[in-house]
């Protein structure tokens, strides 16, 4: 996957959490949404050195249990993909 790929399916996941946790209220979804700004960021940077998104769908599954969304499947795929983008320390 291209990074502009990956950008785009970082904001359309991000857009999605925001929706969610519009409609159930509450900011339980503060610290994903926070990652995932974070990532994207990083990533236009060049200076992303940890996945921070590694364990989101795992986190999202604790606090709704909603294990038929389709937004698992995309937090699933971007956060092995990140894994690609990540710079090296010196």
């Amino acid at each position: 996957m291209k990074e502009t790929d990956l950008i785009e399916l970082l904001r359309e996941i991000l857009n999605e959490l925001e929706k969610i946790q519009a409609a159930r209220g509450g900011t339980n979804l503060c610290s994903i949404i926070e990652d995932y700004e974070r990532v994207v960021v990083l990533l236009l940077r060049r200076s992303l050195t940890d996945n921070l998104i590694r364990f989101s769908p795992r986190e999202y599954l604790e606090i709704y249990s909603d294990y038929e969304n389709p937004l698992l499947e995309k937090m699933d795929l971007a956060q092995r993909e990140v894994d690609n983008f990540l710079v090296v320390r010196p």
